[in-house]
């Protein structure tokens, strides 16, 4: 028989997976089916696929039996045993399997190689049964105990069917299982950093924004005063048509507050202008006018 670990020329799953754009139509093609949930994009099909193909599995057993879990492959216990049978040069045979433990004999070319046992005295000291599989190990201990037996012993005595890569079980990766130790817990299978979108705005567009806000004044205005100057947004223009800017909304704000526009303007440069060019805080002294230009004792005639 031949190796089970395929190339890329080989037949995997009945596809003849040669080139990366093989993969990429087939990767699409199981994305767009929504049968895998742990697998909702092209990419994260594409990576099952190709763990898989390094495991000997097709297209199909590595999208259902194969699941990357922190970076790492993780395949239920009877893929495990599959890759042992086929192999053409391991075999097993369970000599012990009771709710209190499971005994599995590994052969290569015929002869033994090893055993490999797991107890519920080894499943207590590991934490298994207090985990969150906990209540999988109190329904189906047979189950569980074959699953870990399974995987210790391919790790043992023949890793080189999974061409050398460490193979655990999804519970070995804190993922929760069913009975058959495949995971039903795929919120890990997964796992992405959170993006982390750093917007920077402008120091120009925020200063226009907020004095904009503070204001009142229309955006659309604002917008329609861009539109003369050929930009869309005040980091687009000198700092001096900002200023320009800046000055059309301040006395735009004050028109109806001083007997003459030149009272108005005259009261921008002296609270607004001079003080910013003395290092203020422009917004803050632009709110301080705006409170002096409305506060009741100033005459009809601010300056």
């Amino acid at each position: 028989m031949s190796d089970i670990i395929p190339t890329q020329k080989q037949i995997i799953g009945g596809l003849a997976v040669r080139n990366i754009d093989d993969l990429s139509r087939l990767s699409t093609m199981l994305a767009k089916s929504g049968f895998f949930a742990d697998a909702k994009e092209a990419a994260q099909c594409g990576v099952k696929v190709l763990a898989g193909m390094e495991l000997g599995f097709g297209a199909i057993a590595s999208m259902v039996g194969v699941h990357i879990i922190n970076g790492k492959p993780s395949i239920g216990a009877n893929l495990m045993a599959a890759a042992v049978k086929r192999s053409g040069k391991y075999n097993y045979r369970i000599t012990r399997h009771d709710n209190n433990g499971c005994t599995i004999v590994f052969y290569e070319n015929g002869e033994v190689i090893g055993e490999s046992t797991f107890t519920r005295d080894d499943a207590i000291a590991a934490g298994a049964l207090d985990g969150k599989n906990g209540h999988t190990w109190k329904k189906f201990p047979r189950n569980m105990m074959f699953n870990r037996a399974m995987s210790n012993g391919v790790r043992w005595y023949c890793p080189d069917i999974f061409a050398g890569s460490v193979a655990y079980t999804p519970e070995e990766l804190d993922c929760e299982v069913d009975e058959e130790g495949n995971t039903v817990d795929i919120s890990n299978s997964f796992q992405q950093p959170p993006l982390t979108v750093v917007q920077t705005v402008h120091p120009q567009d925020l200063r226009v924004k907020q004095i904009r806000t503070l204001l009142d004044y229309p955006l659309d205005l604002v917008k329609e005063w861009l539109q003369f100057q050929d930009v869309e947004r005040p980091s687009q223009l000198d700092t001096s048509k900002v200023d320009e800017l800046v000055k059309t909304m301040c006395l735009a704000w004050a028109s109806n507050k001083f007997d003459h526009p030149n009272h108005a303007q005259n009261s921008y440069l002296k609270h607004v202008v001079d003080a910013v060019a003395k290092d203020a805080s422009e917004v803050q002294v632009i709110q301080n006018w705006m409170q002096h230009v409305q506060s009741p004792h100033q005459s009809s005639v601010q300056a």
